[in-house]
C-alpha cells in the first residue's frame, strides 16, 4: 500500500494510475477504522482496479463544542487494517491546507433546505462541511466510483445531490450497514460508549424495528413517533429526532408504494448515536 501525504504526491500519482488505464475507487474516511469502513473498501475492490483510501478529520463538520479535538485517531491501527484488505493507495495528509488551501473557493457548496433537516437542524453547518470536503477529494481524485455506508442516510443522500451536478460520470455506491450481533450500527464513536451504555445501545435499533411494526398497526405516523420516543427516554436515550420520511428526505405520505425511511438520532450519556431503516 503506497501512503502519501501531500497533495502533490497524491495529484501524481492519482495522475500514474489513470495513464495506465485502472478503474479508481475512492473511499473518503476519517479514520478511527472498524468492520464499517472495511466493508466499504472491499466493496471498491469489488468493483475496481485501485481502492483508494482517505483519512482526514474535517474539521468543518464540526461545531464549536463538538469533539474535533478529542475524535479518535488511530493512524498505526489504520494502515494496518488497510494493508491486510490490500487497499492500494492511502492519502493521509499531513495539514488541513494540503486539502483546503482557499476555503472561499468553496462558498457555492451548501447542503440546501434537506442538510438544514434532521441531524442538519442540530448540528447547524455540518453538512456543508461534509459537502465541502468530499467534493475537495472528489476534485483531486476525480474517481470513477466512490463508496459511502448507509447508516449516514442524510449524508449520503447530500452527497449523491452535489455529486449529481458537479461529478455526473462519478458512480456513487450506497453500503449497507454493518451491525454488531445485538444490532448496533457501528460508528466511531462508539468508542465513547462506557461499559453501561454498551449494554444499553442496542436498543435503540430494537426500538427503531419496533416501531415501524406499529407504523404498520396504527397507520398514524404521529401516534407512532410518541410510542419510540417514549419507548426510547425509558432507556435514558435523549431523543433528538425520530422521523419517518421518504428516501427523498420528503414528507411520508402513508399507503403509496414510496420506499420508506425511519432516521433517528439520539444521545446516550455523552455519545451521539444515529441509525435509520428503510422500509415499504
Amino acid at each position: 500500500m503506497i501512503i502519501l501525504d501531500t497533495k502533490k504526491d497524491y495529484k501524481n500519482h492519482i495522475n500514474l494510475l489513470k495513464s495506465r488505464g485502472e478503474i479508481i475507487s475512492l473511499v473518503p474516511t476519517m479514520g478511527n477504522l472498524h468492520n464499517g469502513h472495511l466493508s466499504l473498501v472491499k466493496i471498491a475492490k469489488q468493483n475496481s482496479s485501485k481502492v483508494i483510501t482517505t483519512i482526514f478529520i474535517n474539521p468543518l463538520q464540526f461545531g464549536k463544542d463538538e469533539d474535533f479535538a478529542s475524535y479518535p485517531r488511530t493512524i498505526n491501527k489504520d494502515i494496518s487494517k488497510l494493508k491486510k484488505l490490500n487497499c492500494d493507495v492511502l492519502f493521509v495528509p499531513k495539514s488541513q491546507n494540503e486539502v483546503f488551501n482557499n476555503i472561499d473557493n468553496l462558498k457555492h457548496l451548501k447542503a440546501g433546505p434537506k442538510g438544514s433537516i434532521l441531524c442538519g437542524n442540530f448540528r447547524p453547518g455540518h453538512f456543508d462541511g461534509v459537502l465541502k470536503v468530499v467534493y475537495t477529494l472528489f476534485k483531486l481524485t476525480y474517481p470513477d466510483l466512490s463508496v459511502f455506508g448507509l447508516k449516514d442516510f442524510q449524508q449520503l443522500y447530500l452527497i449523491k445531490q452535489m455529486a449529481k451536478i458537479y461529478f455526473p460520470k462519478l458512480k456513487i455506491i450506497s453500503a449497507p450497514t454493518i451491525r454488531t450481533k445485538n444490532g448496533l450500527a457501528l460508528s466511531s464513536r462508539n468508542s465513547y460508549l462506557d461499559k453501561e451504555s454498551i449494554k444499553t445501545a442496542p436498543l435503540f435499533y430494537r426500538t427503531l424495528l419496533d416501531g415501524i411494526n406499529n407504523l404498520n398497526n396504527s397507520n398514524n405516523v404521529e401516534e407512532t413517533i410518541k410510542y419510540i420516543t417514549a419507548n426510547l427516554e425509558k432507556n435514558r436515550f435523549i431523543v433528538n429526532y425520530v422521523s419517518f420520511l421518504t428516501t427523498e428526505l420528503e414528507k411520508l405520505k402513508l399507503n403509496t408504494s414510496e420506499r420508506k425511511i425511519l432516521l433517528s438520532s439520539v444521545k446516550l450519556g455523552q455519545t451521539r448515536l444515529i441509525d435509520n431503516i428503510e422500509f415499504n
